[in-house]
């Protein structure tokens, strides 16, 4: 960190220049930053609420104005200033530089399509980022109120916080918002993981992408046509080197993969993603049961999904090479672990909470919760269909938590008819001593499934 001068408080442009070398020096990949107001899509954020899309993330809407306005976040204290200004910041975790992997990490990517092999998001496979940032954020504040002499802490806020990042990214010229819903950064794509900080002081802000006019939220809500081009913004570029060009343009034009992609239907169209058909609404966010028909479109995946990212342009192009900050680097074991190891009596994670705790500590999958977890490696199992899952399954068919019961009984369902013989016991079994309505529902549709040979798809719920 820059020594704090003795002198007097320095000028904007002065803050903004340390600010931003304090920022790279942290490990931060962009820092960008823009004057407090409203937040730029408040207005659609709104009615997405109201439209219901959250589910069971009652948290979004809990402190909603501040959402909207984050100079709410301002310091209550007596002469306390408010906030000014949005500092954003973004760290890279490039899972695509699996290139670049070597030993039991770069066997593990090659078992990502396995599925035998559970799999995870990408910014799941090493530790905690929202740790990792929040410490770097908290470091910088401490540096700018050296600098500036402020007493008052700024606001810090990784990911979990009541603020639109995403808003403030794109506003500031970080990246363009993408029809994937995520900001996209043309020589970064969107493996992007955001941070804010809200601070008093003023600073030489970085001017927002121009951009024509932007489609209405109720057209937004309703479903955009997916083929539209809805414009293109001038996109800085970080350290450009002299003589090359300071900015590219960027937009998703016409192009519709991400949308066409999802295996869930998650999108209602460009910019609007309907959560609850979202693989990592259900297997992050909710202990709910996932609807039957969306189970077989989960595949191996049990925590969170990067297909919309995966199959972007922008992420496509982007060289295997590029360096990923250490502490955010994938770590064996993180990536595509088998889904019956954690049965082994040796270490029962998916069976123990304790087991559970030390295998994920410093992780992202504690968010999950073991129950939750082991109902997702259920219908992983449902969707591989072995045999060899039969001693695993007969576990989770008597858990504690009611749902990895209801949900290993219908990944018992998957296997029949051809293992009926062995299903149908380890069902009737649990059925006489099940006290839960919805899990019985479930074992009497993989009963239903063990006696019929070509059985019809349970209906949705």
């Amino acid at each position: 960190m820059e020594s704090p001068s003795a002198s007097a408080a320095p000028s904007a442009a002065e803050l903004t220049r340390r600010l931003k070398r304090e920022a790279q020096r942290l490990g931060f990949d962009q820092c960008r930053i823009t004057p407090i107001g409203e937040a730029p899509h408040a207005d659609f954020f709104t009615a997405w609420l109201r439209a219901g899309r959250p589910g069971v993330m009652e948290f979004l809407a809990a402190l909603a104005e501040r959402r909207r306005m984050p100079v709410l976040h301002s310091p209550a204290r007596d002469g306390a200033e408010p906030f000014r200004s949005v500092i954003v910041l973004a760290a890279n975790y490039a899972p695509g530089a699996e290139a670049a992997l070597t030993g039991p990490l770069a066997a593990e990517v090659a078992r990502l399509e396995d599925p035998a092999h559970g799999r995870f998001a990408a910014y799941a496979w090493g530790s905690d980022y929202h740790d990792i940032l929040r410490l770097r954020v908290y470091e910088l504040d401490a540096a700018l109120r050296a600098w500036s002499g402020r007493a008052t802490f700024g606001k810090g806020l990784v990911d979990t916080g009541p603020v639109l990042e995403r808003d403030w990214a794109a506003h500031s010229g970080m990246g363009f918002f993408g029809k994937n819903c995520c900001i996209i950064h043309p020589t970064q794509g969107s493996w992007l993981l955001l941070s804010t900080l809200l601070v008093p002081e003023l600073f030489e802000y970085d001017e927002a992408p121009p951009q024509g006019s932007e489609p209405a939220p109720a057209e937004v809500l309703a479903g955009l046509p997916p083929a539209g081009d809805y414009g293109a913004w001038e996109i800085p570029l970080h350290g450009a080197p002299a003589g090359e060009a300071e900015t590219q343009v960027a937009t998703c034009g016409r192009c519709t993969r991400c949308l066409e992609a999802c295996p869930t239907g998650a999108f209602v169209g460009p910019y609007h993603l309907n959560p609850q058909r979202c693989i990592a609404y259900w297997t992050i966010e909710t202990q709910a049961p996932i609807p039957h028909n969306l189970r077989p479109a989960f595949g191996n995946r049990i925590f969170g999904c990067d297909i919309c990212q995966a199959v972007c342009p922008w992420n496509q192009r982007l060289p295997a090479t590029r360096v990923v900050d250490g502490s955010l680097a994938p770590q064996p074991g993180h990536v595509a672990p088998p889904l019956l190891a954690g049965f082994d009596p040796a270490d029962p994670y998916w069976l123990d909470e304790a087991a559970f705790a030390r295998r994920f500590a410093g992780t992202p999958i504690l968010r999950a919760t073991r129950a939750g977890m082991l109902r997702n490696v259920c219908v992983a199992l449902g969707n591989q269909a072995s045999p060899a899952a039969l001693p695993a399954l007969a576990q989770a068919l008597n858990d504690p938590h009611p749902a990895p019961r209801g949900h290993a009984a219908w990944a018992l369902g998957c296997l029949c008819p051809q293992h009926a013989h062995a299903v149908r016991p380890l069902l009737q079994r649990r059925l006489t001593r099940e006290k839960d309505d919805w899990v019985r529902d479930e074992i009497a549709l993989a009963l239903t499934a063990a006696r019929e040979r070509n059985p019809a798809p349970p209906a949705a719920y």
